[in-house]
């Protein structure tokens, strides 16, 4: 059986990217790419069912301090590669507020998705390389994540999706996704945040937890306008036709 979530304990925003239709026909193979929230509470069962599902890599972009607080269980699981791929290192810099407590999250204060998405596209094109040449050279399935599978991990997702033909529609459907799967780990995040700062209500309708359609159709009209589409920005990341090609070999099954 193929699953769009996948049924894992330890995570709550694991999903497939196969099964998107594909212009000029197909669409893409399921057991390639996953994307996933924070692996930090993956059991057993879990391990068991990735490795019968053909996953044979991890890759993580949190930075340093974000691993320190919650590690990924990837990294000293027997029988998977893991990979650390940090869009960068210091604390996510769109999470925190100027001369806020260090730490505490900018969950009350608005959050402008799509600027910051552009922002990283523009000011990380060696993560976005990296991460993809990472990505497309794996021999298996693949599970690449951050904290909550939305942000970095929704950006990547739309490079992959963009970059082999995947209808812009279908690629901002998936990205929204994650606010209906992460209902509850907002939950819990909110009744933190609340009991600690409850100076600064925060509720489950401020910017920081949505996933509007307009922020990720905003980043892919930007790399439209900028570069001419996606495979050109990826041109300007570094990576050569050979490598697209070798994605699109990798990641799109052509229907009979």
């Amino acid at each position: 059986m193929l699953y769009r979530r996948l049924p894992l304990q330890g995570m709550r925003n694991a999903r497939e990217l196969g099964g998107y239709p594909v212009a000029g026909g197909g669409v893409t193979r399921y057991q390639v790419f996953i994307r996933s929230d924070s692996p930090h509470r993956l059991t057993e069962d879990d391990f068991l069912f990735l490795k019968n599902y053909g996953v044979v890599a991890a890759v993580d972009f949190r930075g340093d301090p974000e691993i320190a607080r919650k590690p990924s269980l990837f990294e000293n699981a027997s029988g998977f590669e893991f990979y650390r791929s940090p869009t960068f290192n210091s604390q996510v810099a769109f999470a925190s507020r100027q001369n806020q407590e260090p730490g505490r999250p900018a969950m009350d204060s608005f959050v402008n998705w799509s600027e910051k998405y552009i922002e990283m596209l523009t000011d990380c094109k060696e993560w976005v390389r990296d991460t993809l040449r990472i990505m497309i050279n794996i021999k298996g399935g693949v599970v690449f994540n951050c904290a909550t599978g939305k942000d970095r991990t929704g950006i990547i997702s739309a490079l992959l999706l963009s970059s082999v033909g995947v209808a812009q529609e279908d690629t901002v459907a998936d990205y929204c996704i994650s606010e209906l799967y992460l209902a509850e780990e907002y939950a819990e995040l909110l009744e933190v945040y609340n009991r600690m700062w409850p100076e600064d209500k925060a509720t489950i309708n401020d910017p920081f937890f949505k996933t509007s359609p307009s922020n990720m159709a905003a980043m892919l009209n930007h790399l439209k306008d900028t570069y001419g589409g996606v495979n050109e920005y990826l041109h300007s990341c570094g990576l050569d036709d050979g490598e697209l090609i070798t994605l699109r070999e990798k990641f799109v099954e052509f229907t009979v």
